[in-house]
């Protein structure tokens, strides 16, 4: 790219031609369009000021709404209403208790039907009526608005001390007795907790937030006021609430007619230092414009990997980084377009299988149980048992399987390391033993998990059907259950052929498998049922030396070493 067909050539001569007038030019016009000027950029910067504003103010209210939402459809809680009373209650009460401690809050009320205050749970900033004083609590006369189910009543304005607050009251459902509705709860909200969203006074006091309410205005503090000055609108994220500014338009001005000053200064010097620097920064940018060159090439090739990765903080690097940011989008988007295809296939061919295998599987069943009623002998009833529990696993693996795309959420229990080590090495010991491979339990076998007990095994299964396979005669399965990080470590590990580091980022896709037998989906099922347990898979390989593969799960600290049955 040589100067003389650059554009950064043509940008130096104009920009010599711009360092010699600025001065005429800024005298000229300037004093006719900074007043417009000034104020379209104050406009701007209030009306992105106020959207943010309105954002974070219904964000709050979101919040609480979910809150109060949660609360009403709690199990238990019209019991609570009504009766106070039982151990299910105790357990309501120690809810709402540690929801009605949050710092927003006052506390949780509970109304009649017919809007009666009937009981109150206070917060830890609990004051005032109801709770401490024997003031009445009323909510007559206040500003109503329905949303949704939820009746949001208030603001009411701070009074004799005390704090200003609004209410968020949803309707209880009605209660299986047939006695209708058991009430209402509503959260007691600190008004000044809402109105702090707004921020504090800005630009040395110039600019002073306000939220506009159907029963007033209120400062960033909770307290009413009457705005006075220049009023500048937010958009309203509730039928008549909204924030705005009060602006001191006379403070505003100071600073910009010192910046119109330090401006003249500014042009004259900048006249001076551009020719001398801008050779430099042109060197520069053809260099960083080569870069983005050479990107697009490498993409439009074929070669989505490729980065630019320019350090720099100016509008080349922001391009740069938007480049390697549409790289990368490219790269996931091919990625999720492979996955969602292979994921169609898993479907029609998960039917097929369940198709097949479901009512084999229901007359082995019946064969075991009926095996199992004549045995006498206690260790084979043992085996005929884990059979029928392991057939049982296979039918629900086999429903998994369909629901691979959609798989059904866990269900949380205690399992004990130590019952799901006997069990998985029992059932394989025959699988290790025909292929001349020593399968052992080792380790921290108390631990007890917190995860769903069939998930479990059919990882393990999964995890150690595969390490078996990889091992030649005299091969080594090792599983070990350990301590880390607060997690608990289930190891399986082997002394097989290893997976060349290449192929480890794809062995848990499915249908991808490095066995000559097998449909790949292993993997690809036990990292998703880890992962659905609050766990992950990690797996580590050297070819030749083995595979090791480490599956986290949550830790039951209440129960471990307890050996709860399954």
């Amino acid at each position: 790219m040589a100067i003389k067909r650059s554009i950064i050539r043509r940008y130096l001569v104009w920009s010599l031609l711009a360092s010699a007038l600025p001065v005429v030019w800024v005298g000229l016009l300037y004093d006719r369009f900074a007043e417009s000027a000034f104020q379209t950029v104050i406009d701007d910067k209030l009306s992105v000021q106020l959207t943010a504003t309105a954002s974070r103010l219904s964000a709050f209210l979101d919040a609480r709404r979910y809150q109060i939402e949660t609360l009403a459809n709690f199990p238990g809680i019209n019991q609570f209403a009504v009766t106070q009373s039982g151990a299910a209650s105790q357990q309501v009460h120690a809810l709402l208790q540690v929801e009605s401690d949050l710092p927003d809050l006052f506390g949780i009320l509970f109304f009649s039907n017919d809007e009666k205050l009937r009981q109150v749970i206070p917060g830890q900033a609990a004051s005032g009526p109801p709770y401490w004083s024997d003031t009445a609590f009323n909510t007559e006369g206040l500003p109503r608005m329905r949303i949704g189910e939820i009746d949001l009543i208030g603001p009411s304005a701070p009074q004799d001390g005390e704090a200003g607050w609004l209410l968020l009251r949803h309707p209880l459902r009605e209660q299986r007795s047939g006695h209708g509705p058991a009430g209402q709860v509503a959260l007691h909200v600190r008004l000044a907790s809402l109105t702090e969203q707004m921020g504090s006074d800005t630009a040395g006091g110039t600019l002073k937030p306000i939220l506009k309410t159907p029963a007033g205005y209120f400062n960033s503090v909770g307290l009413p006021v009457r705005p006075s000055g220049t009023l500048v609108p937010g958009p309203e994220f509730l039928p008549g609430w909204q924030p705005m500014l009060q602006v001191d338009a006379t403070a505003l001005a100071g600073p910009f007619d010192r910046m119109r000053r330090a401006l003249f200064i500014a042009v004259v010097v900048g006249a001076i230092l551009i020719v001398l620097l801008f050779y430099r920064m042109s060197v520069s940018l053809r260099e960083r414009v080569r870069e983005l060159l050479l990107g697009a090439h490498a993409i439009s090739g074929g070669r989505l990997e490729y980065r630019i990765a320019d350090p720099g903080q100016d509008e080349i690097a922001t391009v740069s980084r938007a480049f390697d940011a549409m790289a990368g989008k490219l790269e996931a988007h091919l990625a999720r377009i492979v996955k969602m295809e292979k994921m169609a296939v898993l479907g029609e061919f998960a039917t097929q299988i369940a198709h097949e295998v479901r009512n084999p599987l229901a007359a082995v069943k019946t064969s075991v149980q009926a095996l199992a009623r004549r045995e006498q002998d206690p260790r084979r009833l043992q085996l005929l048992d884990d059979m029928e529990s392991e057939i049982d696993r296979l039918a629900r693996a086999v429903s998994q399987l369909l629901d691979f795309g959609r798989p059904r959420p866990a269900t949380s229990a205690n399992v004990a390391v130590r019952e799901v080590f006997r069990h998985t090495t029992e059932l394989l010991a025959p699988e290790a033993h025909a292929r001349g491979v020593s399968l052992s339990a080792q380790g921290d076998a108390d631990l007890v998990l917190r995860a769903d007990a069939d998930h479990v095994l059919q990882i393990l299964f999964n995890l150690v059907i595969n390490a078996i396979q990889a091992c030649d005669q005299g091969g080594a399965v090792v599983l070990r259950a350990s301590r880390a990080a607060g997690m608990a470590e289930l190891e399986i590990s082997d002394t097989g052929h290893g997976i060349p580091a290449g192929l480890l980022p794809r062995v848990t896709d499915p249908f991808y498998s490095t066995k000559t037998k097998g449909m790949g989906l292993g993997l690809s099922i036990s990292r998703q049922l880890a992962e659905m347990n609050g766990g992950r898979l990690d797996i580590q390989s050297s070819p030749g030396n083995g595979t090791s593969v480490r599956v986290y799960f949550p830790l039951n600290e209440d129960n471990d070493g307890q050996h709860p049955h399954h």
